[in-house]
């Protein structure tokens, strides 16, 4: 059996099948008046004269003022449309892309879920604009429902059209037992009843100036900077859950929820009121100090000192209570910095520091294979960023690394044998060695930049083998 072959011309907003009809021609029965549901603002009225057939809507749980898929048409065709065919006829348009070229306002691409007993299919409307946009064929027995995807990625809430089988008596050629057929419109419109406006005000303690953030569904819509008073307001809103973050740190509200006018006594200017604190001066930052048993380091904020301590024999130190801002540790005599780190005045972090060995001019360095090999190009690339994260020398000279108390041999033993190493190691140096493809070198220099450790240290204060 063929598909509709001609479509008639788009009658308020929507088209009517008309596979094998004449001109005008009549159906066999009169027409049933239309079942008529108001909605709301920007939506249409459904148009269903299936519901003699047992086809009823279920209405989607859109949002007032949201956007979501109606089912603005419900149609059982007639036997000269039908043409003995047992198909769900299926579009979906959006007002807002009519056009000379698409006068329902079709959207392509868009998808369907067909639903029974057992089973479902997603169909996907891309048939050409004289065509029904998709179409899904009903077997005998299989009673479906139908609702409304849209775009991937761009899905809306849909009302559910139920209750569309083929198990109707014979009316006419055309229309027989199991030979019965249905066309269904789903038109983008906007929910029904008034749009709450709400809002969401209070104050942040500790918060002044910071950037209050408003997130719905994991997804911040708006920010505002939080007043010298600690006090910050978020109007306009519609119904919803939201929570307010403060911006660089980790304080975050309760879900607070704007009810919409189905709640007694709720209505348009709804108001929450919160009062945050932020925890001040929580913040820590730890980390080990190469070759600084007894020495003492500096911990700077942005680039003035505000702390000292002396550095453990497991070379490790600590500093806590601190507040929010940007750090870097230094020793004292040592022209060294650490990596810089960012606290928020709540968490904890670590930046490790190398000093230069006693009679070595080099903290670090990081030793290639010998230059002319496209390895070892290879290798450098691979090293860009490590080299930048942690300001270590480098070259391709065993003789310059032996002047550096940490090195870091990027090449295989076949490039740079275990011989050199092992002289490396004997004249007091500690040695890592970072081998193998493309994708494990990458892996392992991405890690220690993550952690912001050029060498895996143990946890005894000192570093792991050579490796």
């Amino acid at each position: 059996m063929g598909l509709i072959s001609q479509i008639g011309s788009f009658i308020g907003g929507l088209f009517r099948p008309r596979a094998n009809a004449k001109p005008n021609a009549k159906p066999a029965k009169p027409s049933r008046p239309p079942s008529v549901v108001g909605r709301g603002t920007g939506a249409r009225e459904i148009v269903n004269d299936a519901s003699s057939y047992g086809v009823a809507v279920t209405p989607a749980a859109a949002t007032p003022g949201a956007p979501y898929w109606q089912a603005t048409r419900i149609h059982h065709l007639t036997q000269e449309e039908n043409g003995g065919n047992h198909h769900i006829y299926l579009d979906v348009v959006d007002p807002a892309m009519i056009s000379a070229a698409n006068p329902i306002g079709r959207v392509r691409g868009a998808r369907l879920k067909i639903t029974w007993d057992g089973g479902e299919q997603t169909v996907e409307v891309d048939k050409p604009i004289a065509e029904p946009g998709t179409n899904f064929p009903m077997w005998r027995g299989q009673v479906c429902s139908v609702a409304a995807l849209g775009l991937p990625g761009q899905e809306l809430p849909s009302d559910q059209v139920a209750g569309l089988h083929t198990g109707h008596p014979d009316e006419a050629p055309g229309n027989t037992l199991f030979h019965h057929s249905f066309q269904i419109t789903f038109q983008r419109g906007q929910g029904s009843g008034p749009v709450v406006r709400g809002s969401i005000s209070g104050v942040v303690r500790n918060g002044a100036s910071r950037t209050a953030l408003l997130i719905r569904d994991g997804q911040q819509v708006a920010s505002v900077v939080i007043g010298l008073d600690g006090a910050f307001r978020f109007t306009g809103l519609t119904a919803g859950e939201y929570v307010v973050a403060v911006e660089g740190t980790t304080l975050r509200s309760e879900p607070q929820r704007l009810q919409g006018p189905a709640r007694p006594g709720a209505g348009p200017g709804e108001q929450v009121r919160l009062e945050l604190v932020l925890v001040m001066a929580q913040s820590s930052l730890s980390g080990r100090v190469r070759n600084g048993a007894g020495r003492t380091i500096r911990l700077l904020r942005d680039g003035a000192t505000v702390g000292r301590c002396v550095v453990g024999t497991n070379e490790i130190y600590w500093f806590t209570g601190l507040p929010a801002g940007v750090y870097q540790v230094t020793a004292d005599g040592a022209n060294v910095l650490s990596a810089t780190v960012r606290l928020d005045g709540v968490n904890s972090a670590t930046a490790d520091l190398a000093l230069p060995v006693n009679g070595r001019p080099l903290v670090h360095y990081v030793l290639f294979g010998p230059a002319e090999q496209a390895a070892t190009r290879a290798n450098l690339l691979l090293a860009q960023d490590y080299l930048l994260a942690f300001a270590a020398s480098f070259g391709f000279s065993p003789a310059e690394a032996a002047g550096a108390g940490l090195v870091t041999v990027i090449a295989d033993e076949k490039t740079i044998g275990a011989e050199v190493v092992a002289s490396l190691t004997a004249a007091g140096a500690t040695v890592q060695r970072i081998s193998g493809s493309v994708a494990e070198v990458s892996a392992a220099l991405a890690e220690r930049i993550a952690r912001k450790q050029p060498f895996p240290w143990t946890g005894q204060g000192g570093l792991e083998a050579v490796r």
